[in-house]
């Protein structure tokens, strides 16, 4: 069983030359290989399934490639992915299995596998991230990281495992299941997910998801800790888990939990301050003098706005701030910079990578998808700023050399002109997310070569818009792993 399982799969082993759809994915294979991305999963997952024509984890490679060429249910794999017996040559199969197939390796999926699957997906994000980075420059340059956690409905049938009646928003009598997140805003990485029932609490699901993300970015100290800031949102703001945070060294900018609690915090308010930049004063902020009390100093910041239901009086919350040195604008802002992250990649992923339309009967099955899924998220990031970490490097190298040689005006202007090139280029791929990544940058069409299963040659067709600056990231990043990227009409 684990001599089969290890088995390589099949890989074209002579010339192979065709027209794909998705001939911009297919030039990724050879990196995504040289990463061992996949690999980690052929090697770390154990499925109780008998191989037949694919290893089970070979399915679970075709819902990633499934999710990348736009399917939004795993049905949809027969029809999207299956018929690109070129784009699947590039990732090294010779066809792609059955939905039906796949289905059921994700119905037979364990525990056990989830736990694996975690496993893999946590030694990728340590050996791949830009989070970790960001995190050991916040400890060194005495900085602080921020970090985002949520929680979001996933409607369900009521007859799925785990679905209960819960809050999900705009919708009331529904079942379904609770996705919790931990993020990393600067970089849109997931740091941690993890599956809950649907009648599960932000607040019930913090501690688990904090030591989550503990062991992805390895704070395993007070010290690391205390460079880093969690921004949170009300229903995480209890008193047991903003102490539990203080007393493991946290910085806090988290609001309170209780409405009625910041209601009456907000009496002690000596002076409102308006804090809408539209200066229609529809919102005050204030400090608060008379704070609660946590097992650490914090300061407390009362936040009023009319409440549209009434003629007179206010709705209150309440921020808790461990800083100390920041003024009430600055700290204001940066809490309202939350609103609009978490959102933004659940709606990216609900959009580009079908995950709310992703559903599955069985709680481990949807585990499962929820990992492949996070993968899939994660795997768009990297290769995001991969490209972008081969554009700079090319730049100074590019900028090196001419000045070694720029002895007249025209070659410093050449110079300029070629850095303009990789600016626009870099602007153009930093602009694009989740979705427009997957709908632009992964479903460029063009014809691809294929020598002993591997892609050697990658052209693309010279009728896209803002071709020439694609052209320039594909062959910067992909040069080095030798695929050769041209433009032609196909």
């Amino acid at each position: 069983m684990a001599k089969k399982r290890n088995r390589k799969s099949k890989r074209r082993k002579c010339k192979n030359t065709g027209q794909t759809a998705h001939a911009s994915l297919a030039g990724f294979a050879p990196l995504i290989e040289s990463k061992g991305i996949f690999d980690k999963i052929h090697q770390q997952v154990e499925i109780p399934q008998k191989q037949l024509v694919y290893r089970p984890t070979d399915k679970l490679i075709f819902v990633v490639l499934g999710l990348f060429v736009g399917c939004e249910h795993i049905d949809e794999i027969n029809h999207r992915l299956r018929p690109d017996k070129v784009l699947l040559s590039g990732f090294g199969y010779d066809s792609c299995a059955d939905q039906s197939v796949i289905q059921d390796t994700l119905d037979g999926c364990v525990d056990a596998n989830v736990i694996q699957l975690k496993g893999v997906l946590r030694s990728l994000y340590v050996e791949h991230n830009q989070s970790q980075a960001l995190v050991r420059e916040a400890i060194e340059q005495s900085l602080t990281a921020t970090i985002d956690m949520d929680l979001t409905g996933r409607p369900v049938s009521e007859n799925a495992q785990g679905a209960k009646k819960g809050y999900f928003s705009k919708k009331r009598g529904i079942y379904g299941r609770q996705l919790a997140r931990v993020l990393m805003p600067d970089t849109q990485e997931i740091i941690a997910e993890e599956l809950y029932p649907g009648n599960r609490l932000s607040c019930q699901v913090f501690i688990e998801m904090l030591g989550e993300m503990e062991q992805a970015l390895s704070l395993d100290t007070k010290e690391k800790r205390q460079r880093v800031c969690l921004r949170l949102d009300g229903g995480f703001g209890t008193d047991k888990n903003i102490n539990h945070a203080l007393w493991k060294g946290y910085q806090l900018l988290a609001k309170m939990f209780s409405g009625n609690r910041a209601r009456v915090l907000a009496q002690s308010v000596q002076q409102w301050v308006d804090v809408d930049a539209d200066g229609k004063g529809t919102r005050q902020a204030g400090w608060v003098t008379k704070t609660h009390r946590y097992g650490r100093k914090t300061r407390q910041l009362a936040v009023r706005k009319p409440n549209p239901k009434k003629k007179s009086g206010f709705n209150y919350v309440v921020l808790v701030i461990t800083d100390m040195t920041r003024d009430m604008l600055t700290l204001l802002r940066s809490y309202d910079a939350r609103s609009g992250v978490p959102e933004s990649t659940f709606c990216q992923d609900n959009q580009g990578l079908a995950q709310r339309k992703l559903r599955k009967h069985h709680f481990v099955a949807q585990q499962m998808l929820m990992l492949l899924s996070q993968l899939a998220h994660n795997l768009c990031r990297w290769l995001k700023q991969w490209m972008i970490s081969a554009l700079v490097a090319k730049d100074k190298m590019e900028q090196s050399a001419r000045l070694m040689i720029a002895c007249q005006r025209a070659e410093t202007q050449q110079q300029s002109i070629s850095s303009e090139a990789i600016r626009l280029t870099i602007s153009s791929i930093e602009q694009r997310g989740i979705r427009r990544w997957v709908r632009q940058l992964f479903a460029l069409d063009g014809v691809i070569v294929i020598k002993k299963g591997v892609v050697t040659s990658h052209p693309l067709n010279a009728n896209y818009p803002l071709i020439s600056r694609f052209q320039l990231a594909f062959e910067t990043l992909l040069k080095p792993v030798g695929v050769r990227v041209r433009l032609a009409k196909t």
